[in-house]
């Protein structure tokens, strides 16, 4: 058995996998400088996987941790894949291939061989990414904003504003805290660009492109949004997993 594993900055999520399907996606959140602790207790009583293949956006050296423990507790060594300028039927946009984040390259080749038409991706997460795909795998490129989460602290840590607590505020139009309202807004925010981001790819490429969500903030968005909405919270995943697949063919040919 194979697990498939993102490395986000917020949460881990992993699956297992088994000719490119996935089975048992599962999620935690987590805390980066205490790496060791979260695996010790979501995994450490888990029988070892014969393989991991990985996508991540954290640092070298929470990789190297992530990898550290897999090896001491489970005696396998993590491969994180890296964006390859072509391969699982999905041709990179990037003028440098490996700048495309490993996560988001997974999405396009989950979506990929899900979807027979134009896509656009939107992942939000801790931040929020935006990949558009022609349906012959064409990635055409794609934005890079904060997530709704990343705009709040962003505006406390660089203004005067204060608030009482840590937690999030309520998202209300009218909104009659400082809470509220930060929360509204970057809520509004997000909403305003992802509706526009699809509106405008549409005009661009003269189709109506099916509309791809994922990631953490997705379920809080998915009933805020325009027009008809494909939820896969487990597409990245799902790309890892045809990623593992073909690299197994590969090694098989071999």
């Amino acid at each position: 058995m194979s697990w498939v594993v993102d490395l986000g900055n917020t949460s881990l999520k992993c699956a297992s996998s088994h000719e490119g399907v996935i089975d048992q996606s599962s999620a935690v959140v987590w805390q980066q400088e205490d790496i060791t602790q979260t695996l010790d207790e979501v995994w450490g009583d888990l029988p070892a996987p014969a393989k991991i293949i990985c996508s991540s956006v954290v640092s070298k050296k929470v990789n190297n941790e992530f990898s550290q423990w897999c090896n001491e507790v489970w005696g396998i060594e993590p491969q994180f894949i890296e964006s390859p300028e072509k391969g699982c039927g999905v041709t990179n946009a990037y003028m440098d291939a490996s700048c495309l984040g490993s996560d988001r390259w997974a999405g396009l080749v989950g979506a990929k061989h899900i979807i027979d038409k134009p896509c656009c991706i939107i992942d939000c997460g801790t931040a929020t990414t935006i990949d558009v795909m022609q349906e012959d795998g064409q990635h055409l490129g794609g934005l890079i904003l904060p997530g709704i989460a990343l705009m709040r602290s962003s505006l406390l840590q660089g203004t005067s504003i204060s608030i009482d607590g840590s937690e999030e505020g309520n998202s209300t139009l009218f909104a009659r805290n400082t809470k509220d309202a930060i929360q509204g807004g970057g809520l509004y925010a997000m909403i305003a660009t992802i509706d526009r981001v699809f509106q405008d790819v549409d005009v661009e490429l003269g189709v109506e492109v099916s509309r791809v969500l994922t990631g953490g903030d997705a379920e809080t968005l998915l009933p805020l949004l325009q027009g008809d909405i494909i939820y896969k919270p487990d597409l990245v995943l799902q790309g890892l997993a045809i990623i593992e697949k073909q690299l197994s063919d590969t090694k098989d040919v071999q």
